[in-house]
């Protein structure tokens, strides 16, 4: 005999929708430590935030429950995930808008990442600390980003070094538009942090797989397809943009500390999961790097 079926939930979650000052609906998916016996009674608690967050928030938050298992836990964080409401995909095509930085020229229907660093800044995060969390101190906070959240994240980081203690740019996308990211990069690297606020400068996380760049052949594919492919990756060369990028960044004022990893026999998609779990482990249990 066996029970009727019931839908899996997810312990020590929630969601909610937030309006943007635009009139964008974003979905906001919640998660916090399974030790926790409600969401009012904690204290000087990290939160990790994530873009694209319909495809990550399980991730994130299965990632985060394992470590309680760890020899150096140190009680976990949040887990905040900002995606849109969708029910049959992970990715909306609002993320082009959302995720890339404003540029001259500029596709249409890209550029936007501005507004939404406002949404997170203004809606977002209040949101988090007055309603969902309002006892909770929150302690530190990270973005975390893959792809052209990856670009979005180092945007983020740029503009407003001072919004998130850590950045983690997961395969960012920085050649997208002929690699207009980089002139707000170079703004970056010429600005003087007062000397005073040495110490309080944000940390950067940089990963990539190496299948990105030099993917090997799959079995049942043709030569003619691989070579097709081949070219495709090494015309957006993400090892040698991941190292350049650190090496351009690690003597960077502006920041406390800049490191990279690149993931062996990874590729583009199974890269984000090691990402994932690396950075949030980092960031809750290995803080300051």
């Amino acid at each position: 005999m066996s029970s009727p079926p019931i839908a899996v939930t997810v312990q020590n979650s929630a969601q909610w929708d937030l309006e943007s000052p635009d009139g964008q609906t974003y979905r906001i998916q919640v998660s916090w430590p399974m030790h926790w016996k409600n969401r009012m009674e904690r204290n000087d608690v990290p939160a990790f935030y994530i873009a694209d967050g319909n495809a990550m928030f399980l991730s994130a938050t299965e990632a985060a429950c394992r470590r309680a298992t760890g020899p150096h836990f140190s009680g976990g964080g949040l887990i905040i995930a900002i995606g849109y409401p969708l029910d049959s995909r992970v990715y909306s095509p609002r993320r082009n808008c959302d995720l890339t930085p404003p540029a001259s020229p500029c596709p249409d229907g890209y550029g936007g990442a501005e507004k939404c660093l406002d949404f997170i800044q203004d809606v977002v995060k209040p949101f988090i600390k007055t309603t969902a969390f309002p006892n909770a101190t929150i302690c530190r906070e990270a973005l975390f980003g893959h792809s052209f959240g990856g670009l979005f994240t180092l945007y983020a980081l740029y503009s407003r070094p001072s919004l998130f203690n850590g950045f983690v740019a997961s395969s960012p996308s920085v050649e997208w538009n002929n690699y207009c990211i980089e002139s707000y990069e170079n703004k970056f690297r010429n600005r003087k942090p007062e000397p005073e606020r040495e110490f309080e400068c944000p940390s950067l996380m940089i990963f990539y797989g190496s299948y990105e760049q030099d993917p090997h052949k799959w079995a049942d594919e043709s030569p003619e397809d691989f070579e097709q492919r081949l070219q495709f990756s090494h015309s957006r060369p993400m090892t040698d943009n991941a190292i350049a990028l650190h090496r351009r960044l690690k003597e960077s004022a502006g920041l406390r500390c800049v490191t990279v990893k690149g993931y062996q026999a990874e590729d583009h998609g199974t890269v984000m999961a090691c990402a994932l779990s690396r950075s949030l482990t980092t960031f809750f249990e290995e803080w300051p790097l």
